[in-house]
């Protein structure tokens, strides 16, 4: 991709609706991420604003959400900001699977959450292992200690665990994101750069009913 087509894809992302969508997912990542942080969760729900905002207005808008969300977070926690690489990197996966439409339909969505899951793990595996020697505040530390038990290194323990939780998290995410996206009027989701898919998606089902209506 040239430095060119760069620009303009950056610049018909940042509609003026996904710029005010920015700090509503921003919220939504960080009271979710609170909220399952709080009750010790194996599983973390603080990017379901970043997949939200990546596939209704595009890769780099989710990317600023999950480094926003991060940085923001990091003021309280410092823990949060090695991690900030991997918020973009799901803010910039989900966008550019969202624009080769899959996040259409729910088998898709799980193809996604699958493949962000892996994206995640890949690189905040190494930051849990060598930053905090595997030891977090999350769920996934319970985990990991008892694979260090059976006689795993801390590398594999870390990368099964966080894997573990990973494909159950960011499917769970891509899937809340999907869903949300299903009940925003068209009217809305014309407002955004990758609204077309959804609307299409809601023309053909609207076609299909009146059709069975009519037979």
């Amino acid at each position: 991709m040239s430095e060119n087509k760069v620009a303009n894809s950056i610049k018909k992302d940042f509609s003026l609706m996904a710029i005010l969508l920015i700090p509503v997912c921003v919220a939504i990542n960080i009271v979710c991420g609170q909220l399952v942080g709080a009750l010790k969760l194996p599983i973390y729900l603080d990017s379901i604003g970043t997949v939200l905002s990546a596939i209704l207005a595009g890769p780099w808008v989710g990317a600023v959400t999950g480094l926003l969300s991060n940085v923001i977070n990091g003021v309280f926690d410092p823990s949060y900001l090695p991690y900030t690489i991997v918020s973009i990197a799901i803010g910039l996966v989900a966008g550019f699977m969202a624009r080769k439409q899959w996040f259409v339909s729910p088998w898709k969505v799980a193809v996604a959450g699958i493949v962000i899951s892996l994206v995640a793990t890949v690189i905040g595996s190494p930051i849990t292992a060598y930053v905090y020697g595997g030891v977090t505040g999350s769920g996934n530390t319970f985990i990991t200690g008892l694979l260090m038990a059976t006689g795993e290194n801390l590398i594999t323990a870390v990368t099964t665990s966080v894997l573990f939780s990973n494909l159950v998290d960011k499917i769970l995410t891509a899937y809340i994101a999907y869903f949300i996206v299903q009940v925003i009027p068209v009217r809305l989701l014309s407002k955004f750069s990758l609204g077309y898919n959804y609307i299409k998606r809601k023309n053909s089902k609207s076609h299909v009913i009146e059709d069975a209506d009519k037979k």
